[in-house]
């Protein structure tokens, strides 16, 4: 007698449409439980007029033996008009439970900001921190037995993989409403910023020819406006030089967007990026205890990207604990001279329990005084929580006559929809 398949259903709760993102994240995962021979259905809650009601119907007539959910964000990050998604993702959990024995395990993105409390406030069974192509099969092998629930697991690295693209979800209506299909090169980030959740996280570059092989689908399925999802791009600039060395020779005929950080650059990358299709650079800055040196990398990328005829937009958080109105001004002052095509300017810092600059906060209760709750939300917890010491309208006045400045959270926007 023939074994049945053992069904896990993937599930993307993430509704928020300002742009609407492509689970990037369940396709990846989905092909991993797949490839050890488990059955998977995802539903895509994103576009629902109903959510509860397509998540029942997912759960009753596929019958899975186990749930994955992804959280890709606590809430929608930006200051004043702040979204906060959980209590959302609780009820969908909530609902699994009333209709199905199968154990709802939680994972993405979001999960490095505070795991065991996510988990205790969506009331999941299990959690994977970190990547979980290798992690999660395990688990549906294995069971979860008593002594495992309500624990947070730490995901392994997966070997390189090229996963089918643009398929068993609605990319056209992503496409239709200005999301854009994504891709990664690699997970992980070297960097150490103390306002991050990825922050020095292991880093672990997909093989190229993977990485080619899912834009060639992409391009193939008629998918050429694209968005690299990772961190930053330019995490190894070896790695970078033949990632785009290979994209080239294929002429792939692709448009994409990208986030970089200062350094590791050089003007090969960026004839590169610019002869691959990148149209759009996004720089991330900020002002945390940075020398004189990463001051001249911006510039040089900035001027780098206007000598190929790419556009670039810095990201720039400023506003941290002990800058001054004049460290405030000399920034705008270095943007306003070196140029760039925009700078989004945000002085709102979202803190998480497990961030650094959380703990810098919370020893000196003279900065306390700037914390912003959103919504009237109290307690430290999960609910959006930011400091800010710097005032919008002194900002607004600030800025008022550079039109290439713009204030995050002003607009409900990503960079790529202003290019």
């Amino acid at each position: 007698m023939k074994t049945q398949k053992r069904r896990v259903l993937l599930v993307n709760p993430n509704r928020y449409r300002q742009p609407p993102v492509v689970p990037l994240g369940l396709e990846y995962l989905a092909h991993a439980v797949q490839q050890k021979a488990f059955e998977v259905s995802v539903v895509d809650l994103c576009f629902s007029e109903d959510p509860h009601r397509d998540l029942a119907e997912a759960v009753r007539d596929f019958a899975p033996h186990a749930v994955g959910l992804t959280i890709r964000n606590i809430d929608s990050v930006l200051y004043p008009d702040t979204e906060f998604f959980l209590p959302e993702i609780r009820t969908l959990v909530d609902q699994v439970r009333s209709l199905s024995e199968a154990p709802v395990i939680i994972g993405g993105a979001a999960m490095p900001a505070d795991p065991e409390g996510i988990l205790r406030f969506v009331k999941a069974d299990l959690a994977v921190i970190g990547p979980g192509e290798v992690t999660l099969p395990a688990i549906l092998k294995e069971g979860i037995p008593p002594s495992k629930k309500g624990r947070v697991l730490v995901g392994q690295l997966p070997a390189s993989f090229c996963a089918p693209r643009a398929v068993g979800l609605d990319y056209g209506r992503y496409v239709a409403e200005d999301g854009l299909a994504g891709f990664e090169t690699h997970k992980g980030c070297s960097s150490q910023c103390v306002y991050c959740i990825e922050a020095g996280t292991k880093v672990r570059h997909r093989e190229w020819a993977d990485v080619v092989c899912e834009l060639r689908q992409l391009a193939e399925r008629g998918m050429d406006h694209l968005h690299l999802c990772d961190t930053e791009f330019n995490d190894d600039l070896a790695y970078c030089l033949a990632l785009l060395e290979a994209w080239k020779k294929e002429r792939l005929g692709l448009r994409w967007a990208l986030y970089m950080k200062p350094g590791n650059q050089n003007d090969r990358l960026f004839a590169l990026l610019r002869d691959t299709g990148a149209y759009l650079v996004t720089l991330s800055v900020d002002t945390f205890r940075k020398e004189k040196a990463y001051w001249s990398e911006i510039e040089a990328m900035v001027a780098r990207c206007q000598a190929v005829g790419i556009r670039i937009s810095i990201d720039l958080l400023t506003g941290f604990p002990y800058e001054t109105d004049g460290d405030l001004n000399g920034c705008l002052d270095f943007f306003q001279r070196i140029a760039p095509d925009e700078v989004v300017v945000n002085v709102y810092l979202r803190l998480y329990r497990s961030l650094a600059i959380s703990r810098l906060i919370e020893s000196d209760p003279a900065l306390q005084r700037h914390l912003v709750r959103s919504g009237g939300n109290k307690g430290a917890g999960l609910a959006p929580i930011f400091y800010n010491h710097v005032p919008l309208n002194w900002l607004r006045h600030r800025l008022r006559e550079d039109p290439r400045f713009r204030i995050a959270g002003a607009e409900k926007v990503v960079n790529y929809q202003k290019s």
